[in-house]
């Protein structure tokens, strides 16, 4: 029985991976970083310290990792603050049906914890979330499920009474790997068979999980 949901941030509730590309594909231009989009379908989901891991392998001691994090960032800050900080679809509705239904929230997200506080309060979704777990708080970021496992403790709610959230690849495996009902509404890239397979449902938008919930306590409810 599901009793709380937790989520991802970018690519689930705000709409912040394209924006996410179009500062990688800045930071190579300026930088000479080559096969860069490539590099970024690796690390999707993981947090900077697991990204770190994952560009000595790819890259090697051939480009620095700590001055193109801080350039991708730079970039990013510079986008949203013009642009503002775009939401995905029915992620109001969603989170309202929450609410108002008795649902523990929670976020899980990797990125770290000022981008995330300043960005709940520009997109007013603090008051949603019963815990926040950022991803400089944990040493294994997805696709390790710590960070769903903390995120279910500090709601109290047994993993397996978690429906998690993804956007990503290395989300979906992390929600998996915790013990959790897998959602993922894919974002910028189709869910492969792989991820299907470890997925409980792949609705096309967030609105749609209402639906499926509502479905969940139907067949609980005539169990």
């Amino acid at each position: 029985m599901i009793k709380a949901v937790i989520f991802d941030k970018d690519g689930t509730l705000h709409d912040t991976e394209q924006v996410y590309h179009r500062a990688w594909r800045a930071a190579a231009e300026r930088t000479g970083v080559p096969n860069i989009m490539e590099f970024v379908a690796l690390c999707t989901g993981t947090n900077a310290h697991q990204t770190a891991v994952l560009w000595q392998e790819f890259y090697g001691d051939a480009y620095d990792f700590a001055s193109f994090w801080a350039l991708r960032d730079e970039i990013y800050d510079s986008i949203i603050e013009k642009e503002g900080l775009p939401v995905k679809a029915g992620a109001y509705e969603l989170l309202d049906y929450l609410k108002d239904n008795g649902y523990k929230i929670a976020l899980a997200t990797s990125t770290n914890a000022p981008r995330v506080e300043r960005h709940l309060v520009m997109s007013d979704m603090k008051k949603y979330f019963d815990a926040v777990v950022t991803g400089d708080a944990v040493p294994n970021g997805k696709p390790a499920p710590d960070i769903f496992l903390i995120a279910a403790e500090r709601l109290g709610i047994s993993p397996a009474d978690c429906m998690g959230v993804e956007d990503s690849f290395n989300g979906v495996r992390a929600v998996r790997a915790a013990g959790m009902y897998t959602v993922m509404v894919p974002d910028m890239i189709a869910p492969t068979e792989e991820i299907l397979q470890i997925s409980d449902a792949c609705p096309e938008t967030l609105t749609d999980i209402i639906t499926i919930i509502q479905n969940m306590k139907g067949s609980k409810n005539h169990d």
